[in-house]
């Protein structure tokens, strides 16, 4: 019996070190931040994923504001090397370089996104009119997104109010 207190408490134990271990890396920010922004798509009017570590260390920061003015935003604390990996994307895409994408789709209904990067030693922002977005610019929204909602829930209700209207009225039948 002692021998199964004593194997649960190390066991108890092991995981708090590992999240100690985690949670301790080295981690310089060098003023590092990534976001985007989208304006009048699918989801709403305007929607964002922003990743930075100067403020509050390194955290990841979403929002999404609905047509009817309604903002929802939510903001976590990540690990030094969660920050790292996405960063690590960022960076791959030569976001120093990037310019105003032209080959998106460009048509003056599709979506805008707006993309602002800084570090310690450069600063961009450019933008893409599209209803997909275009290589390389996809990797910095995939980046930020799968960052967003790694253990996270959907920001918002994804049901429209008329549609759980109907769903009431059918359960009410």
């Amino acid at each position: 019996m002692r021998k199964w207190v004593l194997l649960t408490v190390l066991a108890a134990c092991g995981g708090t070190k590992a999240q100690v271990q985690r949670e301790q890396q080295s981690f310089q920010c060098k003023d590092r931040m990534a976001t985007y922004t989208v304006v009048h798509d699918i989801s709403g009017d305007e929607r964002g994923v922003q990743l930075d570590c100067a403020d509050a260390g390194p955290r990841i920061k979403r929002w999404k504001t609905d047509k009817n003015g309604t903002r929802q935003e939510d903001a976590r604390n990540i690990t030094p090397g969660q920050f790292d990996t996405a960063w690590k994307e960022i960076a791959g895409t030569g976001w120093e370089n990037l310019k105003d994408c032209t080959n998106g789709t460009l048509e003056k209904r599709d979506p805008v996104y707006q993309f602002d990067i800084k570090d310690d030693e450069n600063k961009a922002s450019f933008s893409c009119q599209t209803r997909e977005v275009p290589y390389p610019y996809f990797d910095i929204t995939n980046s930020l997104d799968q960052i967003a909602m790694e253990g996270a829930k959907q920001l918002g209700d994804d049901e429209p109010a008329d549609a759980k209207a109907l769903d009431k009225k059918d359960k009410n039948r």
